[in-house]
């Protein structure tokens, strides 16, 4: 009866999960691991599972059969944990993380267990949520007449707009009457549209600088260009990119007194300056080695707030009509756009890798152990550090389901946690029910029944996650804070990714000592 309920609980792991002994053969075998590799069991059971598994690195090489995490467990009898690519029966390539552990009996090792996690679903949802958050924030708008481009190609009055859609972030494009009356010749408007379209493709700040004064210089025909932000800290016009000019000039100096700048930076549309004709000017002697003539000064804007300077140079004296100003100023407010969206998607994305590093660091810690109390503790301990929290607990339903026990804690005193039981506190129930509760004031916060006791021990804030497996509530994760702290929605989903690997730890963490009960 044992063996079937030991077969029907391996098989029940979502993960995949095999067992090879001291020669490398594969002894047991999940649908788990059936479903990730396209192999049933009986094509690997007695085989050596380097000569049926098909591994790669990051980079693509074939992986050596003593990388493998199973035999290299078996060989250093130390847990092994490897982020590697799967190719399975069919062909399909998956990125998973594989645990694997030894396993001993009577003292001696007799093989490895590994755990082999899909890690695709995580990295796909991160990429599809920085792709939406992108797509919309971004509205079209007309650079001239400040319509909203919509759906249909037809063009309402931002006004209008704003009534009825509400506020966004605006990204500029040109409506038809607009784009007749002002430029004199089509290839304005396809140079602008082309730009425009350029520009806000992409998502790398360093690839916007470069897209700005290299488009600058092919549609305005000038010499050269340079894109100078303004450092808010230093108030200093610092270089972002450069085209057309040489690495002693763009490293000439500050520029600061330059009086173009100055009438950019207090917003004027656009200014020329003869430099040659100035017997002042601070680098004369530069630009005249440079082959520098003239130079127009765009004041980069968002909002109404210049954030940096789009300068061009030219080889000869040159007198621009007022379409041309027109034209660089709407080019410059486009840049300006571009380089607020690549600051906020870097951000982002910089925040999602921190989130991605700190759900693998993890997931790595807890699945270093079998061992129920060894992942309990790791669990509370981790977390804190990944998360920068003061404090952790896990309180894990009693075999009738009413009661919830106190199985792990980390960063509180003893004081505290004996406290008296918090079965009937509201959030508990309402985590035990409806998932994710997020408190930012505990000493204040009705649905904490231990307010004095928390102002006393230094928590502020408070969030309590229920541990699910297989659609199961078995327990809740809270996670507290020693200064106040509102839980994003970011900050929720990440935390409730992290219970639900928890869960699945505990899990495994049972049935293997369930495993060793029944064999004992």
């Amino acid at each position: 009866m044992f063996r079937n309920i030991f077969s029907d609980i391996f098989n029940s792991i979502t993960d995949g999960v095999y067992f090879v002994d001291e020669g490398r053969r594969i002894r047991h075998w999940n649908k788990g691991a059936e479903t990730l590799t396209g192999l049933t069991a009986d094509e690997v059971l007695g085989k050596e599972c380097d000569k049926i598994l098909h591994y790669e690195d990051a980079t693509g090489l074939r992986l050596p059969d003593y990388e493998y995490p199973a035999i290299l467990c078996v060989q250093s009898s130390t847990a092994i944990i490897k982020d590697i690519v799967l190719t399975s029966k069919d062909s399909v390539k998956r990125f998973v993380e594989e645990c694997s552990s030894p396993v001993y009996r009577y003292g001696k090792i007799v093989g490895a267990v590994s755990v082999l996690r899909d890690s695709q679903r995580l990295f796909q949802a991160v990429e599809t949520h920085l792709k939406d958050m992108r797509r919309e924030t971004l509205i079209p708008i007309c650079a001239w007449c400040k319509k909203i481009r919509l759906s249909d190609d037809s063009w309402k009055q931002i006004e209008k707009y704003l009534t009825d859609e509400g506020l966004g972030v605006f990204t500029h494009g040109m409506c038809p009457e607009c784009a007749e009356s002002i430029f004199e010749k089509k290839v304005y408007l396809e140079s602008y549209q082309n730009i425009c379209k350029a520009i806000s493709s992409s998502i790398s700040l360093s690839e916007v600088f470069g897209l700005i004064v290299t488009n600058a210089v092919k549609v305005m025909n000038v010499k050269a260009s340079m894109l100078r932000l303004l450092n808010r800290e230093t108030r200093k016009l610092e270089v972002a990119a450069s085209y057309g000019l040489s690495e002693r000039y763009v490293n000439k100096g500050p520029v600061d007194y330059d009086p173009a700048l100055f009438d950019a930076l207090s917003g004027k549309a656009v200014t020329t300056y003869d430099i040659i004709s100035d017997p002042n000017a601070q680098y004369r002697g530069e630009a005249e080695a440079e082959g520098i003539r003239s130079i127009m000064s765009i004041p980069v804007m968002f909002n109404k707030d210049v954030i940096g300077v789009l300068r061009l140079y030219t080889s000869e004296p040159v007198k621009y009509k007022t379409d041309d100003l027109k034209f660089m100023t709407a080019i410059a407010e486009q840049a300006a756009i571009a380089i607020m969206n690549a600051r906020e998607f870097e951000s982002t994305v910089s925040r999602a890798r921190e989130y991605l590093k700190a759900f693998q660091d993890v997931t790595k810690a807890v699945g270093s152990s079998l061992r129920l109390n060894e992942v309990l503790n790791l669990i509370v301990r981790k977390l804190p550090e990944v998360m920068n929290l003061r404090a952790a607990t896990i309180r894990l339903l009693d075999e009738s389901g009413k009661k919830l026990d106190l199985v792990a804690a980390y960063g509180l005193s003893e004081q505290y946690l004996s406290r008296g039981p918090v079965d009937f506190e509201e959030n508990i129930k309402e985590a035990l029910q409806a998932g994710p509760v997020a408190i930012h004031d505990v000493t204040t916060d009705s649905r904490v029944h231990y307010q004095k006791e928390a102002g006393q021990e230094g928590i502020k804030s408070m969030l309590t996650l229920p541990i699910i497996v297989k659609d199961r509530v078995i327990g809740v994760l809270r996670l507290l804070t020693g200064i106040p702290r509102h839980f994003s929605d970011e900050d929720i989903a990440f935390s409730s990714s992290l219970a639900e690997v928890c869960g699945s730890a505990i899990e495994n963490a049972r049935m293997f000592e369930q495993l060793k009960a029944n064999k004992k």
